[in-house]
């Protein structure tokens, strides 16, 4: 059989949020944020929700566990505060899974009150002003100074019922925040419900679905892009690590631009396809495959600045691939692939003055 060849192919109101994500931003990096990971058992959780209740592991879990996200505070934090909405938007699609959320930081319970009431939040917001559970879990960050002592790093856990950590989502950046959608996507391998539906396109070969886990963002949303590339009966493509022995393989490469920047691409592992009379071993994908990609929407002050009251951000790219069947490679094929999310300004509002952290 004939082998593909390779070819090269915010304002003033805002001034004391982003001093102190100034200060402590430097020591969030995936790479080195602490605390509990996959596979251990959480510590002991109690603590009062916005309308005053105390909630334990046993009253926030559904049956098939909780997604609990720590965040540093509804009053200050515009990234906190864009990510807590996020989860109420996403809290019907987990809860369809079998899963509560819930959401904890070092805010009063009047501060978390007056948030949930403003934006509609229903699921538990737990008050830990004294960092016990932020300390338990040990993401405590110690950046955290003045009226933000007390801080955790933020991130997604998602639990089981018998308390172990299954996954964890933990930012490079203070300002990259996971969409709950995004992690929704990670843990069920496909995008929610209520997110618009796939983009069909019919290529050269195969057909292409293309999805994104979240139509609407703001600054800092980390979401995820994906491509559904199903070849044609008794068709395949070329799957990653067939490269060295001079196969093109499948590529998706997203266009450069001010308005995100982009996580490596994932491709799902290939299965191997013989080539006797050619003592290969090739790894191609013949069946429906996924392309995963995270980009994180901009929160840079020029990027910010041009929101106003929203704007619509595309993200563009190109799929690369070339098909073959079991008696010839078809031309390689650079087929143009694009989402469009909206992105929303930032919520800078802050609690009640006399309220508020200082």
């Amino acid at each position: 059989m004939p082998r593909g060849r390779a070819i090269p192919f915010f304002k003033a109101g805002i001034a004391c949020c982003l001093l102190v994500l100034t200060v402590i931003a430097r020591a969030q990096n995936t790479e080195t944020v602490p605390g509990l990971t996959e596979g251990q058992q959480i510590p002991s959780i109690s603590a009062p929700d916005q309308n005053g209740s105390t909630q334990t592991f046993a009253s926030l879990k559904g049956q098939h566990g909780l997604l609990l996200l720590f965040s540093r505070s509804a009053d200050w934090c515009p990234y906190c505060k864009l990510q807590l909405v996020q989860l109420r938007q996403a809290k019907q699609e987990f809860e369809a899974k079998g899963i509560q959320v819930a959401s904890i930081t070092y805010d009063s319970q009047a501060i978390l009150k007056t948030f949930a009431d403003r934006k509609g939040i229903t699921y538990p917001m737990l008050s830990d002003p004294q960092s016990t559970i932020i300390r338990a879990f040990g993401i405590l960050n110690p950046d955290g100074k003045g009226f933000a002592t007390g801080i955790p790093y933020p991130g997604i856990y998602y639990i089981t019922p018998d308390g172990v950590i299954r996954k964890r989502f933990f930012e490079a950046q203070y300002s990259d925040r996971f969409t709950p959608n995004n992690a929704y996507t990670v843990l069920f391998g496909g995008n929610a419900p209520t997110v618009q539906p796939a983009m069909i396109r019919h290529g050269s070969h195969v057909t292409l679905q293309i999805t994104q886990s979240d139509a609407v963002v703001g600054p800092g949303s980390r979401i995820k892009l994906q491509v559904r590339i199903s070849p044609a009966p008794k068709v395949h493509v070329y799957a990653p690590g067939a490269a060295k022995l001079g196969y093109k393989v499948v590529n998706l490469a997203l266009d450069p631009s001010p308005g995100f920047h982009e996580m490596p691409a994932t491709y799902p592992p290939g299965t191997i396809l013989e080539f006797p009379q050619l003592r290969e071993s090739v790894p191609v994908y013949s069946k429906p495959a996924v392309i995963g990609q995270d980009v994180v929407v901009a929160a840079t002050k020029e990027f910010i600045r041009s929101i106003g009251q929203g704007k619509e951000l595309e993200i563009s790219g190109t799929l690369s691939y070339q098909a073959c069947d079991d008696h010839q490679c078809f031309n390689p094929v650079r087929e143009p692939v694009k989402w469009m999310v909206k992105v929303e300004p930032l919520d800078t509002a802050r609690a009640p003055e006399a309220i508020r952290h200082r």
